[in-house]
């Protein structure tokens, strides 16, 4: 049987945020659009990205909001949020602890009026994982387990308790070792190991930021360039001029081999991490080149 925590309150505020931030996020650009190629220019549309990547953010966690449900049956008990699935079988069910008999302190993940997903530490129970919507502290249900304590809050607490110890039976040592396991399942691009490499990530913010920066260069440069600029790279003595707007060709082009590197270093990452460092490093590189090939262009 499927049991839904209130949904409504959570999911009205997160679709409230993400309303918000694109609305920003489409003024932003609608005003900036018009304007001169210039570092306020650069600014804006760097703030309109920045709000369109959070809108995206908080669009999955009020989906998330919207669809999580817990499922109890005879094999046990499944929360899923998103696209991510806890499933608790029956025999590692300890106890369930009612939310009035537990105090919980400041919840830390996504943690917004009815809606709270994340870890929180409670009183006689220790470190909870919670996956709920409650508003009062009763509302909660907590599932603790040998290896971890979860806290939930169906709608129907009372029905939902019920079901639980009418499912739980006393299990044979046999069917104890057979049992299947508490697990969590994720979607496979959360549990890619490229999450987990704190060397490989530095490489690639450091590629991505050289990126960015580059493009805030070349937009504050851009006012004050002259008409028609020599784009001869390397400069071997050659005269290449073009018209100014052509600079914008060098953030552009290396903004491309970026996502191509980037995207190539994590394909490959699962099977050779050392091949990946040196797309990573060589995404570094290049965005490198164009720094020193935009840098001779407009002196």
């Amino acid at each position: 049987m499927i049991y839904r925590p209130s949904r409504l309150i959570g999911t009205a505020t997160g679709a409230v945020i993400v309303a918000l931030a694109l609305i920003l996020a489409a003024l932003l650009m609608a005003f900036a659009s018009d304007w001169a190629i210039s570092a306020a220019k650069f600014l804006a549309f760097a703030v309109a990205f920045f709000l369109l990547a959070l809108a995206a953010i908080f669009a999955y966690w009020t989906y998330a909001c919207f669809t999580m449900s817990y499922a109890l049956d005879e094999k046990g008990l499944s929360i899923r949020w998103g696209l991510v699935r806890q499933v608790i079988p029956l025999s590692q069910i300890e106890r369930c602890v009612p939310g009035r008999e537990a105090r919980f302190l400041e919840i830390r993940g996504v943690n917004w009026w009815g809606y709270h997903v994340g870890k929180a530490s409670v009183v006689g129970i220790g470190e909870v994982l919670f996956y709920s919507t409650h508003q009062l502290a009763w509302e909660v249900i907590y599932i603790v387990t040998p290896s971890g304590s979860y806290a939930i809050s169906p709608e129907n607490s009372v029905r939902f308790t019920m079901e639980m110890q009418r499912l739980q039976r006393p299990q044979p040592a046999e069917a104890e070792e057979e049992a299947p396991r508490q697990r969590a399942e994720h979607p496979l691009v959360a549990t890619h190991p490229f999450w987990l490499d704190r060397c490989g990530q530095a490489l690639a913010v450091i590629a991505v930021l050289a990126n960015v920066a580059l493009f805030g260069f070349v937009f504050a440069i851009y006012p004050g360039l002259a008409d028609q600029l020599n784009l001869a790279f390397p400069p071997l003595g050659q005269t290449d001029l073009q018209p100014k707007r052509e600079v914008l060709q060098i953030p552009v082009t290396a903004l491309a081999l970026l996502a191509v590197s980037l995207a190539a270093g994590l394909a490959v990452h699962k099977w050779e991490r050392a091949a990946s460092y040196l797309l990573f490093a060589g995404a570094i590189l290049i965005q490198s080149l164009f720094w020193v090939a935009a840098a001779i262009a407009v002196t």
